[in-house]
């Protein structure tokens, strides 16, 4: 529903991978969501791609230095999610 119960709610469940809108209501957005998971020890390991309707080049940057695993600017078709999803999720 907002970024505080999604953080919460990956903390609580530790998922392999988060979906996460960078424009979220709320007081955390996606961006910072992202930023708390990949500072956490516990959960910095749980795969973030952030969609968005923001796709300038400073977008971009701000996801990755969020420490975001992947950036997807809206509209994007859900066949490119799922290959994002597994490619995320491919074993090593």
């Amino acid at each position: 529903s907002d970024g505080a119960f999604g953080l919460s709610l990956a903390r609580a469940t530790l998922p392999d991978i988060v979906l996460l809108d960078v424009m979220m209501p709320g007081e955390l957005d996606g961006l910072q969501v992202c930023q708390r998971l990949k500072s956490e020890s516990a959960t910095q390991h749980i795969k973030v791609v952030l969609l968005t309707a923001r796709g300038q080049a400073r977008d971009r940057a701000a996801g990755q230095q969020a420490g975001a695993d992947e950036y997807l600017v809206k509209p994007f078709s859900p066949l490119q999610l799922i290959e994002t999803i597994e490619r995320l999720l491919e074993p090593s």
